[in-house]
């Protein structure tokens, strides 16, 4: 089968590919699993967002060319974010579909697909993890890309100060007659939070760890027996779940990150639970005809022809996600070290 033939199979259609990449199994990266970010799509590639009060609030979008929407508030309170864009490649090489066949299939067809699918997992597993870098960015209230510049810093662009550092001061000598210390901090920090979000409910509150904090919280004396104990209750269940334990009120996780996706070793983030639309991930459409105007998907993936038409098959996959947190007030950092001042 010539490669422009396999080219104008429904295989390489826009609307195929992106359909297809929209479904490819990938491994869930973890603020997906907990479900943190409300995720919607827009049609347009950037978005207002105004603040009432404290509270930062997404001004519904419309249409590409209709007028919009009107600020309720000071025009000064409102910031256009443009939406990020995100975009990988790759290629199918005339090699690659020579004599491919899928095993016990007549169809030279079958076995392309295989190849398509192989390449559009590995395209959608980088866009989940920038996704993952980016959401990770979000809940420490500054984005940045993969070079580490910054995209945006939600402290400086709503002109909201950092919450102090709470330090955990994990290394300080503990005897019994000093009482739950930590549960202490973790109960002011809860309460600031409800302070600042105006006494809205929390659900509940997770930290993630940097990999030495969460080894000094498991082994500190106020909390090491209620580790252990919810450990063995978790081997009990046949779970692997090792790195995660409930104390004071709070669920501590070490974040099971690689590379630049990481928490510092001795840091930690409060994450508050169960506020709608605290942290939302917004998906503007692909910068392509068929896609104008449409609602953003999570990915899309398209393909051509390289120049001479015989030697390659270029794939792009891209996503446009702005992920966002709508009270940068609420953004708790936890150092294992002991106060500075």
């Amino acid at each position: 089968m010539s490669l422009v033939n396999v080219f104008r199979s429904s295989l390489f259609t826009m609307m195929d590919l992106t359909a297809a990449i929209n479904e490819s199994e990938t491994p869930p990266q973890r603020f997906a699993e907990l479900g943190i970010f409300e995720e919607r799509g827009v049609r347009t590639t950037s978005i207002f967002i105004e603040k009432k009060g404290s509270t930062l609030q997404i001004v519904p979008t419309s249409p590409r060319g209709a007028p919009g929407t009107p600020m309720s508030t000071n025009k000064r309170e409102g910031r256009e974010f443009r939406i990020p864009h995100i975009s990988v490649t790759d290629e199918i090489l005339a090699d690659e579909v020579q004599d491919v066949r899928a095993f016990g299939s007549e169809s030279d067809l079958v076995g392309v697909q295989q190849v398509r699918g192989e390449k559009n997992q590995n395209m959608a597993m980088s866009l989940d993890n920038t996704l993952e870098y980016h959401r990770l960015g979000a809940i420490q209230g500054v984005v940045l890309d993969a070079d580490g510049s910054v995209i945006y810093d939600y402290f400086d662009e709503f002109g909201i100060a950092e919450p102090d550092t709470v330090y955990f001061d994990l290394g300080a000598a503990w005897a019994e007659a000093d009482g739950g210390r930590i549960r202490g901090l973790i109960g002011d920090v809860k309460n600031n939070m409800r302070r600042a979000l105006k006494n809205s409910a929390v659900r509940g509150v997770h930290i993630m760890c940097g990999e030495d904090f969460f080894r000094d919280a498991s082994n500190h004396p106020e909390m090491r027996e209620t580790y252990l104990a919810q450990q063995e209750a978790a081997d009990l269940r046949g779970s692997d779940a090792l790195d995660i334990f409930r104390y004071g009120g709070a669920v501590f996780e070490q974040y099971p990150g690689y590379g630049d996706v990481e928490i510092a070793p001795d840091e930690a983030r409060f994450i508050p639970l169960g506020v709608p639309k605290l942290f939302q991930t917004v998906f503007a459409p692909a910068p392509w005809f068929s896609a104008v105007n449409r609602i953003g998907l999570p990915r899309y993936a398209m393909a051509s022809l390289d120049k001479t038409g015989e030697k390659q098959i270029d794939l792009e996959a891209q996503s446009n996600p702005l992920n966002i947190c709508t009270r940068p007030e609420v953004l708790f950092k936890a150092s294992s070290a002991a106060d500075p001042g």
